[in-house]
């Protein structure tokens, strides 16, 4: 394990190091997330890292500090190179990675261990070469990795140090089918054909525009004279006729199967491009072996971010980080602006080999007709063993979802809510362990914001592997009164004796947010407001969890004089029998509780109020002698 002189290590990382080791006998390097320490003893900039990352390692030597590799495979790389002093481990780690693709083993040689495990002591450097020279030292070993691989390429400094940008040459120009989707929306439709036509310097390229039924006459007549001027312009503009419904995933199926291209660019017709070379970036990607997915930089009409990648269980199935920032915005060590592999991007500019499309069943038309088709595209291509990749110096202009807008928008609400949450819920069924623990993200960073903040609810972070004792969530329903007494203490209390791992909160976690944590139980308190119910339906479908469903009053049947009764909703008899139905036990405090309750759950158990024994510090409770009650 090799470190810098003045740096530290957590108290946990050579145990968390050695359970890697054991649990993972493939992994032959392995680094770990680390963050700078001051002099005064100050923690700072946490870098919560991805797993394995090739295309991100070729644009910055990000894994870091703590370096743990086994002597064999360094006996076998010849130990450091003297040539790379200065960036001696970022050579490591880039031999290794080759030694192991020689070896058949790949990727999965090399491991990550998401914790913190190392401080970089702030300010210290041991390398007796300046600044630049260290930088032209990253550039050179890049350079030669590269060149090792027979990948002809060139190497340039990125947009901030210590970061390069690499450019894959074009070995050759196979033609690519540009999809574009369309419904009316003539002005969108027209700005995109004319942009692409106008600032697409790549030589090979047909557009095959897919018309979902226009009904404006002015987008008609439009559509009309380019089918018009098909045979003058050689095939290389064509109009396709999908009828019926608006189904995204139906349409461009059908124009890849129509596509003359060796690889097809899904392109919706809000876009347009913004510089000439875009599509020569997008290619020498596309190009390169074991790529089956390329994305671009998408900018808002505002010059914001709209696309720079996919992040799995962000803010529900799947979210664009750094959405609404500056462009020039690094994003969180530099992810905003610098190439790297995501397990998916969106379709809105998706470029992809027309074979590997097709091999695993293009965009799913039945279950997702509308959302969710391109990251499930991008989880297929990525099971079938190839990268998504997403390039920012493919830059292009995006509405967002504006190609949906037209007959999908004229529906009724209702039924186009329905038509979401169908296939939200169908994707969540498909992939979502695959959501909890994305590998382009990190376990300890939040996934209900798109900027890459650390998560704040800790068992969000734990190891999923690491259970020593059964994990329990529980939701008061306040802070106070029964909340406390029978919720919040008792968690206390429990988690104090070391007999759970539990948490308590009053936030209701999404799916992907659930499946990190993977409770054995939830205790839910008086949860009857309709997303709280609607929540508890998530966690029957989602959650392998055992659900009890905790009351404390006869909220059925409040007496007339109650300071609560104007509070109770009309229909809580009819909320709580849904809630406590969709729990396997309802607990409640006394037998006459238990009996009233005795037709709203199969199981009801009477659990009586405690108190903690710090509320009555270490007093034995005692009744008076009188007959009157204390």
């Amino acid at each position: 394990a090799l470190m810098d002189a003045g740096d530290q290590l957590a108290p946990d990382a050579s145990f968390r190091i050695a359970q890697a080791i054991r649990k993972h006998p493939e992994w032959q390097l392995i680094y770990t997330d680390e963050d700078n320490l001051t002099s005064d003893g100050q923690h700072l900039n946490p870098h919560c890292k991805p797993d394995f990352n090739l295309d991100y390692l070729r644009s910055l030597p990000y894994t870091g500090g703590l370096l743990v590799v086994r002597k064999d495979l360094f006996t076998a790389l010849g130990g450091f190179d003297p040539e790379a002093e200065g960036a001696e481990d970022y050579d490591l780690v880039l031999r290794a990675w080759e030694h192991l693709q020689a070896a058949g083993v790949g990727d999965a040689g090399i491991g990550h261990v998401p914790e913190v495990l190392y401080h970089r002591l702030q300010g210290s450097s041991h390398c007796r070469k300046s600044i630049p020279e260290i930088l032209a030292a990253g550039q050179a070993v890049l350079e030669r990795h590269l060149q090792r691989l027979g990948i002809a390429a060139e190497v340039s400094p990125g947009p901030f140090p210590p970061s390069y940008r690499v450019r894959y040459a074009l070995s050759a120009a196979p033609l690519v089918s540009i999809i574009i989707p369309t419904r009316d929306q003539l002005g969108f439709l027209q700005r995109c054909i004319e942009s692409v036509i106008e600032k697409t310097r790549y030589p090979a390229y047909e557009i095959l525009v897919v018309d979902n039924d226009s009904q404006d006459p002015e987008a008609r007549r439009y559509l009309d004279l380019l089918a018009e001027q098909e045979e003058s312009l050689g095939g290389r503009l064509r109009v396709l006729r999908y009828p019926g419904a608006f189904n995204f995933s139906a349409m461009n199926n059908q124009a890849v199967g129509a596509a003359r291209g060796e690889y097809c660019l899904l392109l919706n017709n809000d876009t347009a491009a913004l510089h000439e070379d875009w599509l020569d970036e997008m290619m020498s990607h596309a190009l390169r072996p074991g790529v089956g997915i390329v994305g671009a930089k998408l900018l808002y009409p505002d010059g914001k971010i709209q696309h720079a990648g996919v992040v799995l269980g962000m803010k529900g199935p799947a979210e664009h980080p750094f959405i609404g920032r500056p462009p020039e915005d690094r994003g969180y060590f530099g992810r905003a602006q610098l190439t790297q592999d995501y397990s998916a991007v969106t379709a809105a500019c998706l470029l992809v080999r027309k074979e590997v499309f097709q091999m695993v069943g293009g965009l799913d038309e039945e279950r997702f007709q509308v959302s969710y088709n391109d990251v499930d595209l991008c989880l297929k291509v990525r099971e079938a063993g190839h990268r998504i990749v997403w390039t920012p110096w493919a830059m292009l202009l995006h509405e967002g979802s504006a190609s949906q807008k037209g007959e999908v928008e004229q529906r009724p609400s209702a039924q186009k809510l329905a038509r979401f949450a169908a296939e939200k819920t169908a994707f969540y069924d498909r992939w979502l362990p695959q959501l909890a623990f994305d590998p382009a993200y990190n376990r300890h960073l939040s996934l209900v914001s798109t900027d890459f903040l650390l998560e704040d609810q800790p068992p969000l972070s734990w190891d999923p592997a690491w259970r020593p004792r059964p994990r329990v969530l529980v939701h008061s329903a306040d802070r106070e009164g029964c909340g406390e007494y029978r919720i919040i203490a008792p968690m206390r209390a429990l988690r104090t004796a070391g007999l759970v791992q539990g948490w308590e909160t009053m936030r209701i976690f999404e799916p992907a947010e659930m499946e990190r944590f993977s409770p054995d139980s939830i205790v839910l308190q008086r949860q009857m407001e309709w997303p709280q119910i609607e929540a508890l339906e998530r966690h029957r479908r989602f959650s392998k969890a055992f659900r009890v469903f905790e009351i404390d009053d006869l909220i059925t049947n409040l007496p007339t004089k109650s300071v609560h009764k104007a509070s109770i909703h009309k229909d809580i008899a009819k909320r709580f029998r849904k809630a406590a139905g969709l729990c396997n036990r309802l607990v409640v405090a006394t037998e006459p509780l238990a009996k009233a309750y005795a037709g709203f759950s199969d199981e009801v158990r009477v659990v009586p109020n405690y108190l903690e024994r710090a509320r009555w510090d270490g007093l034995a409770p005692r009744r008076r002698g009188g007959p009157k009650p204390r």
